[in-house]
Formats: structure tokens, sequence, C-alpha cells
């Protein structure tokens, strides 16, 4: 290790901290590099650059001869602050504000021809300056005194131009793991950007997040260490402050305004991700297509007009209208008897946790508190579905009318109609590209490339719902609580319509046929046959548990609808669209509250979560006996079921788990949030989990891959690859292969 200073001295370390060799420059040297193509020592020093040549065999006395350097270049003439080599090039930077590149490739000379000279680079003296190499890009960043960084490519020409700093930039550095540049600039957080689209990221990255700016130091210099994958810093305080790098922890986090409580996503491009929170309004996320970092969001409320087009959504026959005033009557004069009871319940609810008794009596008031605590995109009919606390389902979709002007933009383009405005015409141009008509389509037999054209229709239309806009179309309302699970029966399970299944506090199950937007049908109890006209046997045989219903889920490979409850048990019923034809086909048994439930469609299995910190797993037989049991100290939260290699994602808390689906081992842990997990989801077209907390953040991860086993097949194609290889490693390579597979 070399060492400089201003008293004139090169100090060669070795380890041990011994001092290897003491070699005068007789000149301060403020930088200093290796030259691996010329095995030389480059130095930077006040206006010029010194490079000597190493001397293993210290034939001069030491390491370099100081007197008889190799070669001198004086186009510096100040300080020279940073000296940097990169293949041919060394790159040099220094007060004088010029940013230098030399060609020091071998032409049987030691000379460094400079090959740019960029004599203004910054309006101040350069004093910091980094490479940064990825796969696909290299780039030059300086930092200066003008409180400005910039980054160019290696030929010295400017990509980015970044300001706002607090005052000057002392310490750059890139983090190829994240692909991210750190900043140091006068405070003690650095600030994070891309350097490929050159945004600010710090607001988007869950490292300083967390942390207070109130600490009295500034972050002077930064160094990233390949070795350990750790940011090295320094401050004004003479601290050194160590980050490492963590592959468990999450690559975004984004920040909302309230806790959030569920998550939902879109298949269809542009993926879009749904999240309800704690106020009733449902959020929309987008990646921007700059950096993989950055979301643009939109949040969607719901007023009192749209409260009032619920009556006019929700249109009865007379005779309805006149039964289901009666019936509402009824629930009110037994409400008067039991106000009491009423106002305990109502306290309970006040509360941030939802109230989980089984004991209590189903209440029909609105609910103070308007949290969404469930969120289902239907891809089929491009609605969102929000179950509220008031008791409401919302369902939001696309604003029609502005997709029946984006077709008519495109009609009139396909017309040949030059009076339209070509900047709306350019705005939505993607919208407006050729695909087959409705006569080409009509065939019974397509080509390939009609095929793929009308593949690219479809797309079309969904980014032309996506650009239209986002309304609530109506509000479902037959629950009497709070709703707090969902799930949807596709009209593609051989079904007339699309159905969804929803249960919440009032322990009843809704069937509503998404399509015409109304109740088809409420879970019935057979073994309740009294007169149905008392109030009391009307709620005993619309029970569908003794507890609230917590969680949904349906089976589409056997027409099973499952659901957890606050009695400590999970429903299996066949399902149905009509209610009353739902026979009970098993429960299973819990030692609290079952939290959550998830059907493993990879593994054929029931997964159940609840609060007596356990995950059950479950087979899917008739017997539905249990397989594995996962102990946790902690309640369970949330699952979510990996939809490409089966494995189980849960919430504990604040901590994700991710356990094997085949062997049930813990695989992964990811830390990150500060309160309870409500919500997982994984979006594998991008290899990602997304979750959502009551910590007021949407964190993303990255999906736990399994690695695969290895076949006969592949066997016998090392056994073949082996025959070039040396016999000693070889056998150290297969069995490299051999541990790696039983992992």
């Amino acid at each position: 290790m070399f060492s400089s200073a201003n008293d004139g001295l090169v100090i060669v370390w070795s380890s041990g901290s011994i001092k290897h060799d003491v070699i005068s420059i007789r000149s301060p040297v403020y930088s200093m590099t290796i030259n691996p193509r010329r095995q030389q020592l480059v130095c930077g020093m006040s206006g010029r650059i010194c490079a000597y040549d190493l001397d293993p065999d210290r034939e001069s006395g030491h390491l370099i001869n100081p007197l008889r350097p190799a070669h001198i270049a004086k186009e510096h003439n100040d300080i020279v602050k940073v000296v940097l080599c990169y293949e041919s090039r060394i790159y040099s930077a220094g007060y004088d504000k010029k940013l230098i590149i030399y060609d020091s490739s071998y032409n049987g000379e030691k000379s460094m021809t400079p090959v740019h000279i960029h004599r203004n680079a910054h309006e101040a003296g350069i004093c910091t300056l980094v490479i940064s190499k990825d796969w696909d890009s290299t780039w030059i960043i300086t930092g200066s005194f003008d409180k400005t960084v910039k980054i160019w490519s290696v030929d010295g020409k400017l990509i980015h131009r970044l300001e706002g700093f607090l005052s000057t930039v002392t310490g750059v550095c890139y983090v190829p793991r994240n692909k991210t540049v750190w900043i140091a600039s006068g405070s003690s957080n650095a600030q994070l950007y891309d350097p490929k689209s050159g945004d600010n990221i710090s607001d988007y990255i869950g490292t300083f997040q967390s942390t207070e700016d109130e600490y009295k130091y500034s972050l002077i210099h930064l160094k990233w260490q390949p070795e350990m994958n750790q940011v090295i810093g320094t401050t004004s305080r003479r601290q050194i402050i160590v980050w490492k790098y963590n592959p468990s922890g999450c690559i975004t986090a984004l920040r909302n305004k309230q806790p959030i409580e569920s998550i939902s996503y879109t298949h269809k491009r542009p993926i879009l991700i749904f999240t309800g929170d704690h106020d009733g309004s449902i959020v929309k996320w987008e990646q921007m297509q700059s950096n993989n970092f950055m979301y643009s969001n939109e949040a969607f409320h719901v007023t009192e007009l749209m409260l009032k087009k619920m009556t006019k959504m929700r249109r009865l026959s007379d005779k309805e209208k006149m039964d289901l005033k009666n019936t509402l009557n009824r629930m009110r004069d037994k409400d008067r008897r039991e106000q009491k009871a009423l106002k305990d319940s109502q306290k309970l609810r006040e509360g941030k946790r939802l109230s989980k008794s089984s004991h209590d009596d189903d209440s029909k008031f609105i609910h103070p508190n308007k949290s969404i605590l469930s969120t289902l995109f239907v891809e089929d009919l491009d609605i969102i579905l929000a179950a509220s606390e008031d008791g409401n389902i919302y369902v939001w979709g696309f604003d029609d009318s502005a997709v029946a002007v984006l077709q008519d933009m495109k009609r009139s383009s396909e017309k040949g109609d030059n009076s339209q405005d070509m900047s709306g015409m350019e705005k939505y141009a993607i919208l407006l590209k050729d695909t087959p008509s409705a006569s080409q389509l009509s065939h019974s037999h397509m080509d390939e490339n009609q095929l793929a054209a009308y593949k690219r229709m479809k797309e079309e239309e969904s980014v032309s719902n996506r650009v239209a806009g986002f309304i609530c179309k109506y509000i479902l309302t037959e629950h009497r609580s709070c709703v707090t699970s969902m799930c949807v029966v596709h009209k593609s399970y051989s079904y007339e319509s699309t159905y969804l299944v929803s249960g919440g506090w009032d322990h009843r199950l809704c069937i509503w046929n998404l399509e015409s937007g109304s109740l088809h049908s409420t879970f019935k109890d057979r073994s309740h046959t009294g007169d149905i006209k008392v109030d009391e046997d009307i709620k005993n045989s619309e029970w569908a548990s003794d507890g609230v219903i917590t969680c949904l889920q349906y089976n589409p490979d056997q027409n099973e609808i499952a659901y957890g409850s606050s009695d400590h048990l999970v429903y299996i019923r066949k399902f149905s669209p009509e209610g009353s034809q739902m026979p009970l086909l098993n429960t299973l048994q819990h030692d609290g509250e079952v939290t959550a439930l998830k059907w493993n469609s990879i593994n054929k299995q029931w997964v159940s979560g609840s609060e007596d910190g356990t995950i059950k797993i479950w087979a899917a037989d008739g017997m539905n006996d249990l397989i594995q049991t996962l102990s946790e100290k902690v309640a369970i939260t949330c699952l979510c079921i990996d939809s490409v290699n089966g494995a189980i994602v849960a919430g504990l808390q604040s901590t994700i788990k991710v356990y094997d689906g085949e062997r049930f081992r813990l695989m992964q842990t990811n830390v990150g949030h500060t309160d309870s997990v409500r919500d997982i989801i994984h979006i594998p077209e991008r290899s990602q989990y997304v979750s959502c907390s009551w910590d007021k953040t949407i964190r993303v991860w990255n999906e736990w891959k399994q690695v695969k086993k290895r076949n006969a097949s592949d066997k016998d194609k090392n056994d073949i690859m082996e025959v070039n290889v040396p016999q000693k490693l070889a056998h150290t390579y297969q069995d490299d292969l051999e541990e790696l597979g039983e992992d």
C-alpha cells in the first residue's frame, strides 16, 4: 500500500503496518494511482503529473526512482487533486477546473498523450473524481467546489449535471450492487443518484429514510469496498462509518401519507400497483421509465358525490325496495334494544387495530373509519375492488368515456384526418399503431403474423385504459359491518359470469355478480329451517362462521372456497354461485385467530397463518391432513405464495420470511419495515415481492431464486465437458456442483 502527504514522502506499507520503503519525492503528492499496463506509479502534484516505473528489485535503492520519472505531464497549472487509471487511459482533475484524459497505451514510448482537455469542466476547482463501471456502461463522475456533480462519458462528453447540494462536494462513490451513486456534500446523509437518468433517488432507497438529519457531523469522504460489499465513509468529527450491502434489503422504499392495509397489482403492461390505506384512499403506483427506483403515484378518494352515486347505481324493483325497507326497519328496531352493546362495539373499533372478538354480535352501523382492508384487481374486467372498514366495497375502473376519445383518435388517424392535433397524436402514438381489423379477426384461421397483431391490439387496448383515467364506477353495500376479505371466481372457471365472494365482521359471505354490479346471493346454512321472517333465524342462517371472517381464498383446482375466522378455524366449502348450495367439506384448527390464508397452486396445498405464531400447510385431499407446522414467536400478519416456485412468503410483524414450499426451510429474511406488515404480493414479471405496512411505506424486495436440481441429461453434459478439463480441477468442479445441488 502506498501513502503520500504534503511532506513530500511516499511510504510503502507491507502487511502488519510495517514500513516497507520510504521514498522522498521532494514535492507534495496530492494524489496517486497505479498504472497496471505500464507498471507505473502515477503521482499528481502541483501543476504536473509524474509517472515512475516500479522497480521491484530496487536497483535504484527504492521501489521507484524518484530522480528519474518516466514521464512528466504539465497540462495542469494548479494542484492535481485526483488521478485515476482505466484501461489504457489516465484521467486527472484539479483545482484549475480542468478534466484531462491521457492515452497511456504502449507504443514504444512511455509518454502520456492528452487526448481530451476540458479546461472548464466546472465553475470552480474539482475536488473528487471516480470511475463507475457497470456491465453496459462506464461513467466518469466529478465533484467540485461549485456544489455540483457532473457525470461524463469515458470520452469526456457531459451526460448529466447534478445540482442542489448544500456545500462543496467532498466525496463521491459508485455502488455497483444497487447501481447508485453516493454523494457527500455537507450533510450527515449521503445523496443517492441514478447515474443513467441523473435522478435523485434518495427518497426511494431505504438506507437513509429512517435516520434523522440531526447528527452533529457531515460526511467528508466515501469509498466503495468491493471485497466486503461495504461503503466506508469519514466524517468531520474524525469518525469512520461503514454501511454494508444487504442482499435481503429492499430495492425501493415508497412513502405514503397514511398507514397501508392492502396491496394488489395488474398483470398487464404497464404494471400498476394499487394500495389501500387508512383514510379510505386508493393509491396507484407506476414505475417510472427513467429508472427502476422511482415510482409516480396518484391517489383516488371516495367523495360524498360518489356516495350519492351509489344509490343511483343500485336500481331495485318496487317489491325489492319494499322488502329491503321492511328488513332494514326490523334491524333498526333491534339495534335500539341493543344500544349498550352497540356503543361498546363502537369503542373497540376506534382503536388502530381491528377488534377480533368472536362473541360480539354483528353490528349494522356505519363504521367511523374507512380503511381499505383488502384490494383486488380483476384483469378480465379492468376493475379494482376495495373492501372498506365502513362496510362498503368500492369498485373502481378506467374511464370509459376517455377510452372512447382515444379510440376516436385512432379511427381518425386511420381515415387520414390531417386536421387532428399533431401534439395529441404524438402523445398517444403508442395507442394508434396499426392493428388488425374486425374482418380479419373474424376468420377462424389466422397465421402467426395475424395472431401477433391481435395480441398487440389487446395490449394496446390495455394501455388505452390506463392512459384514459380512473374513476369509481359503483359501490356494493349489502354488508352490515367491516368487509375484511374478498376473492374472485373468474368466468373462465365454467361459470356464467365473474363472481366476487366477500366476507367480514358480519359473519356473512356475499356473492356478487361483477358484470352486472349487483348482489347475486348470500351464504345460507341449510341446517336452519326456521321461519325466515324471524330476524334471529335470518341472521343465524346467513352466518358462515361463529367468529368474524378475517381472510378468504378460492381454490380453482377443486372449486373450493376457504375462509379463516376469529374462532380459530378455517372453513372449506364447495363453491356455488347460489349461497344455499355451499356444503361444508372440512374445518382446519389453529390455536389462535386465523389471520391469513392462501392456496398454493404450485404444490396443491392450503397454507394458513394465525395469531398463535404458526404457519400450517394442509393437504388438498378430502381429509386435509396437516403436512407441516412452521412455528414462529410472533403472530402471522399476512401470507403470499410465490407463483413461480411455490415458496411461502410470510409477514411476521415487521419482518418478512420466505420458506421453501417443498422442504419448508427458511430461505430468506427481509428486514426493513418498522411496523406490522399488512399485505404482500409477488410480481413474477419483475422477480419481486412487494409489501405494505403500517409504517406508511411500500417496500420492493428481490424474490427468492430456487436453485434447480440437475437431471440426468445435465450430468451427462458435465461428464462430456470434463474431457477437456484437468482431472484435479474437474473433480473439484464436480464436487462443487454436487454441493450446490444438495443445498
